[in-house]
């Protein structure tokens, strides 16, 4: 069965130049919408309370409808960004700094006066503070990741795909949680992090076959495809396994999520993208080959 799916998605049937033109269209395609969103924004994604500032009321003791709770905060508060999360047996409050934690405390108790309410308050400088060093640990990552890899391979067109392919999968991961309304928060920072990891083993398993392994260059890319899918899609099962589990646990729920948009993107732009600038390097080279034998002749 895996073998008749492989025949299916075999990607070494497309030529090289329409292997590199959907990832790079998608690419295009995020980019411009996150570039607007900043534009507009000042910001390309929506920010968690971590990295924005607010209050998070706890709200515990009682049973409560959510969506009436918050359709009340956001018609008295007249603030659409107020959301209500239920995590475990208590539920959280999510409301932006603009919104006084005393009034908030004070409105959630006259409508359930049994509850226990406990109030947490982040500052916007504090959320400033976070969001300064998820920038940074992200930048370093790449950084380090793109000495790695050129330190193993030590030949540009390969080592570029690499780190290409890893900067596509965080920033057409980051289009889709603006679509379905992922907010960026730490533990999906977290998330994207780890991402750029698994793009980097999946890419380097690609390439390595590609490069240090003998035969024809569609027999390797295929070799490489099938152990690099069968990886992939034993993770996406648990993250899909680790969504469901932990769907009262809204940061785990949203780092599974983001995981799992990430590797399926990390398919397309390894097995596409990257292939394809493979197939496209190891036939320039053997044709490079095959002139200096004649040239020698």
């Amino acid at each position: 069965m895996f073998e008749e799916i492989m025949d299916r998605i075999d990607v070494t049937k497309y030529s090289y130049r329409k292997l590199m033109l959907v990832p790079l269209i998608i690419l295009i395609i995020a980019l411009l919408l996150l570039s607007t969103n900043y534009l507009r924004l000042g910001r390309p994604l929506n920010y968690g309370m971590e990295l924005e500032g607010g209050t998070t009321a706890y709200i515990q003791n009682v049973t409560l409808d959510i969506k009436v709770l918050e359709d009340d905060l956001q018609k008295n508060f007249s603030d659409s960004e107020i959301t209500v999360r239920k995590s475990g047996t208590e539920y959280r409050v999510e409301a932006p700094a603009s919104i006084d934690s005393v009034e908030l405390k004070d409105f959630i108790v006259s409508k359930y006066p049994n509850a226990k309410v406990s109030i947490q308050y982040m500052g916007p400088t504090l959320g400033s503070d976070l969001r300064t060093q998820a920038v940074r640990a992200l930048i370093y990552a790449f950084i380090g990741m793109a000495i790695v890899v050129f330190i193993v391979f030590r030949i540009p067109y390969p080592t570029i795909a690499v780190i290409f392919s890893a900067s596509s999968d965080i920033v057409i991961t980051a289009f889709l949680m603006y679509l379905l309304g992922i907010k960026l928060t730490l533990g999906t920072i977290a998330a994207l992090l780890i991402l750029i990891g698994y793009s980097v083993d999946s890419n380097i398993l690609l390439t390595t076959k590609c490069l240090k392994r003998r035969g024809e260059t569609n027999e390797r890319i295929r070799n490489a495809m099938k152990t690099g899918l069968t990886m992939t899609s034993t993770t996406i099962a648990a993250m899909v396994v680790m969504f469901v589990v932990c769907i009262q646990t809204p940061i785990l729920k949203d780092m599974a999520a983001v995981l799992t948009l990430g590797l399926v993107i990390d398919i397309m732009n390894t097995w596409m993208f990257n292939a394809g600038i493979l197939k496209w390097y190891l036939l320039k080279e053997s044709s490079k080959k095959k002139r200096f034998k004649a040239g020698g002749r």
